[in-house]
């Protein structure tokens, strides 16, 4: 829940730059993990997070900002 409210609250600060789709995990099982993945023109975009082989965000957000500056520098 920590990282939907932090995804809800930086919605309008990127709106610009980035849309964000939440997905209901009960309706589509696919996403049954907690991740966070980028996509340009319907491609995954593969990210260096500085975690080896991991190229999303599968773990809580702390914050706002935190994500406002990852999809900037995305």
């Amino acid at each position: 829940m920590e990282t939907d409210e932090v995804l809800a609250s930086a919605a309008v600060t990127i709106s610009k730059i980035a849309v964000i789709y939440m997905v209901d995990i009960t309706k589509v099982p696919d996403f049954n993990d907690m991740y966070v993945m980028f996509f340009f023109r319907n491609k995954h975009i593969m990210i260096d997070l500085g975690t080896r082989k991991k190229n999303r965000i599968n773990w809580a957000l702390k914050g706002q900002q935190e994500f406002i500056e990852t999809v900037e520098n995305t």
